[in-house]
C-alpha cells in the first residue's frame, strides 16, 4: 500500500487490487497480537475516570451502545489488535469528554439558557461539497462555526490552564493531531483538519455514542443497524446541549453556521431539535461521492486489516450511500420549503461564494461588499488543491461496474440534476 505522486500534488492510491504490508511493518503487527487489551466497557469507564479524576457520566444508556460498538469490533478477527486498541482510546476519549461534559453543565447551569438561534445547517453527503461550503460561509464575520478543536474538546479539563502563550491546551492538542495527520499527504490533500477548520457538530455528540461517526473509526454493521433502528432525536439533544455549552464559553450573538453529514438521513430529528434552522442540502454525483469515499475510508480498512476485505469495503458503503439518499429523498418534505434550499455541486464549483451569498440571503444576511470580501479572503489563503489532489478509480481499484452503478442511483439522479462527474463510458 502507499501512495505515488503522479505529478506534482497530484496522488494515486495503489494497494486496492493486491494489498500488501511492508515486511517490517507486518512483523510489527503481528508481534503487537501478543499484547493483553481489555476492551471491556467496564475497563473503558474506569480508564476515563482515571484519566479526568470524574466519575459522574449523568444518564448512563450510553453504555449500551458503547458495549455494542466495543463488542463488535473485539469479535473481528480480520483486524489487527493494534487497531483494536486504536478504537478502544476512540471510546476512552468519548467517555472522558462524557465526563468532562456533565462536570462542565452542572457546574455552569446558565448554560441551559443559551439560545442556539436560527442557525443555517449543511445537509450533505460526505464529499459532497459541505466543508467548503461550511467554512467559506463560516468567512462571513456574521457567522460564528464549530472549530475542529473544540468539536474535539467540547469543555476545558478541570484545573487545566492556557500555556504561557495563552493558547488553550485544546486547540495545541488538536493542532498536534493535525500535524501528525498531515504527515500521510493523501490526507492533507483529501480533508482539512486543522485546529481552527470548521467541523461538524455530530462530532459533539460522540461522548453520547450515538452518530455515524463511528463508522468512520471501525468496521460496525450491526452497530449500524442498531443505530438506524432507534430515533436519534435525544442523541440530536445532547449535541446541542453541548453546542450551548460552547457558546457560553465564547458568548457573541453571531448566528451559528454548522453542518453534518448524517443529517442527510435524521431530517426528522435535526428539524426538531432546530426548528428554526435554515437547511442547505448539496447534492453531487454519487459516483463522484463513492470514489472518494472509498479511497479515504479505504486507507483505513488497508492499514487495519490482516486480510483488507476491499469488497465487503465497498458494498458496505455503496449500501450506506444508496440508504442516506434515499432516507432524504424520503425526508425531505418534513422540512418547509421555505426553510430549505438544495444547491448542486457544479453551481458551487462554478461560483462559490456566489452559492454562500445566495445562503445568506436565504437566511434573511444580505449581501454585502463586506460578506463578499471576507470569503475572498477565505478563498486567497485557502487555495483549491494546495495540498494535492488525488486521482481516482472505481473500476480499476474497487472493481465497480460504472453504468450499472450509474443505473443503481438513477432513483436520485433523475430528481436532482448533479452533472455526471464520472463518466461511465470509456
Amino acid at each position: 500500500m502507499g501512495a505515488q505522486g503522479v505529478q506534482a500534488k497530484t496522488y494515486k492510491v495503489d494497494g486496492f487490487k493486491n494489498p500488501t504490508l511492508p515486511e517490517e511493518r507486518r512483523l510489527a503487527l503481528e508481534a503487537g497480537e501478543a499484547e493483553q487489551l481489555d476492551m471491556s466497557v467496564e475497563s473503558v469507564l474506569a480508564i476515563a475516570r482515571q484519566a479526568t479524576g470524574l466519575d459522574d457520566f449523568g444518564p448512563m444508556d450510553f453504555v449500551e451502545r458503547m458495549g455494542l460498538l466495543l463488542g463488535e469490533v473485539e469479535a473481528n478477527d480480520n483486524l489487527w489488535k493494534t487497531a483494536k486498541k486504536t478504537f478502544v482510546g476512540f471510546c476512552v476519549k468519548a467517555a472522558s469528554n462524557r465526563l468532562k461534559n456533565r462536570d462542565f453543565l452542572k457546574r455552569n447551569p446558565a448554560i441551559e439558557d443559551v439560545v442556539i438561534d436560527r442557525p443555517i445547517i449543511i445537509v450533505g453527503l460526505p464529499r459532497s461539497g459541505t466543508t467548503h461550503l461550511e467554512n467559506l460561509i463560516a468567512a462571513d464575520r456574521r457567522l460564528r462555526y464549530l472549530p475542529v478543536y473544540l468539536g474535539s474538546e467540547a469543555v476545558p479539563t478541570p484545573g487545566e490552564q492556557p500555556g504561557p502563550n495563552g493558547e488553550d491546551p485544546r486547540w495545541v492538542r488538536s493542532s498536534a493531531h493535525w500535524d501528525r495527520m498531515k504527515q500521510n499527504p493523501l490526507m492533507a490533500a483529501m480533508h482539512e483538519h486543522s485546529p481552527d477548520h470548521a467541523c461538524g457538530e455530530n462530532e459533539l455528540q460522540m461522548p453520547d455514542f450515538s452518530t455515524y461517526q463511528w463508522e468512520w473509526m471501525a468496521e460496525v454493521p450491526k452497530w449500524r443497524d442498531y443505530y438506524l433502528g432507534h430515533d436519534q432525536t435525544p442523541h440530536y439533544q445532547y449535541g446541542k446541549t453541548m453546542l450551548k455549552a460552547v457558546a457560553y464559553q465564547f458568548p457573541n450573538d453571531r448566528r451559528w453556521i454548522m453542518k453534518g453529514n448524517q443529517h442527510s438521513e435524521q431530517l426528522p430529528a435535526l428539524n426538531t431539535i432546530y426548528p428554526d434552522a435554515i437547511f442547505i442540502q448539496t447534492h453531487r454525483d454519487p459516483l463522484a461521492l463513492l470514489q472518494s469515499i472509498l479511497t479515504m475510508r479505504g486507507l483505513s480498512v488497508l492499514a487495519n486489516q490482516k486480510k483488507p476485505d476491499i469488497q465487503a469495503h465497498v458494498d458496505y458503503w455503496v449500501d450506506r450511500i444508496e440508504r442516506m439518499l434515499r432516507a432524504y429523498m424520503r425526508d425531505m418534505e418534513v422540512i418547509p420549503a421555505d426553510r430549505r434550499i438544495d444547491l448542486m455541486f457544479q453551481d458551487i464549483m462554478a461560483d462559490d461564494i456566489g452559492s454562500a451569498q445566495r445562503v445568506l440571503e436565504a437566511a434573511g444576511l444580505p449581501s454585502s461588499a463586506e460578506s463578499i470580501g471576507d470569503m475572498k479572503h477565505y478563498m486567497d489563503t485557502h487555495p483549491r488543491g494546495k495540498d494535492g489532489r488525488v486521482v481516482y478509480d472505481l473500476e480499476g481499484d474497487f472493481n465497480l461496474d460504472r453504468k450499472a452503478l450509474r443505473e443503481r442511483f438513477r432513483f436520485y439522479t433523475d430528481v436532482f440534476p448533479v452533472k455526471h462527474e464520472v463518466k461511465v463510458d470509456g
